[in-house]
């Protein structure tokens, strides 16, 4: 057996947390906020467009899967928090629609 298949399911969520921390202490990784995006495909690929304020600061490019492992990675999270505080998180299109209600 590999030493993947011999570790627990939350060892290896704790190394991939110890990970996310140094690569955001890291220089010299580049570190975006964004505040919306634009989202598709093209030619086998999907392309994500970060935008801050409406002005598009990075394009991240992709194969298929990643963006679909992404949206289920986020969606857990954003629900594991979401439980957590007994609160939803709002989309900006309802966040939208609250505002010019």
């Amino acid at each position: 057996m590999s030493d993947e298949q011999e570790r627990s399911p939350q060892e290896i969520a704790q190394q991939l947390h110890h990970i996310a921390q140094n690569a955001l202490k890291e220089k010299g990784i580049p570190n975006f906020y964004m505040n919306g995006f634009i989202s598709g495909v093209g030619l086998g690929d999907a392309y994500l467009l970060l935008q801050t304020n409406g002005k598009t600061t990075a394009v991240v490019n992709m194969t298929l899967s990643t963006p679909k492992t992404l949206a289920n990675n986020l969606i857990t999270t954003i629900q594991g928090i979401e439980g957590k505080l007994e609160q939803e998180t709002l989309t900006l299109q309802q966040f939208q629609e609250k505002i010019t209600e």
